[in-house]
């Protein structure tokens, strides 16, 4: 399925890590995501699609309440979540957490669950 919603930029502050400090303090990391769905049934009704908007409220709600050691295992269950509440056939996960290193300087992981 070629078709896709993209959500770029998703900016959330979470406890995300495995040091000490990491475990104090709520961390701003970088979402994006790629939902794949058939567009060619939509007949211009909201119904026939993916609510984006909810989307990212979900995604917003469920990364702010969340306490993983492991991006890896944030972006998991962020999947697992995504795709059990709005029937997803298909999403690609980008998380980014930045100045892990050096101001510039980020790491990322990409996942692709159906």
């Amino acid at each position: 399925m070629s078709d896709q919603i993209i959500l770029k930029g998703i900016r959330s502050d979470c406890i995300i890590g495995i040091n000490s400090d990491e475990r104090e303090k709520k961390q701003e990391i970088i979402i994006n995501l790629v939902i794949f769905h058939d567009f060619s049934q939509l007949n211009d009704d909201i119904k026939n699609t993916i609510n984006y908007s909810s989307v990212y409220k979900a995604t917003k709600k469920f990364v702010e309440n969340s306490k993983f050691f492991l991006i890896e295992s944030l972006g998991n269950e962020l999947a697992n979540q995504l795709i059990m509440t709005f029937k997803l056939k298909e999403i690609e996960i980008e998380i980014i957490k930045p100045s892990i290193f050096n101001k510039e300087e980020t790491v990322s992981i990409k996942l692709n669950r159906k």
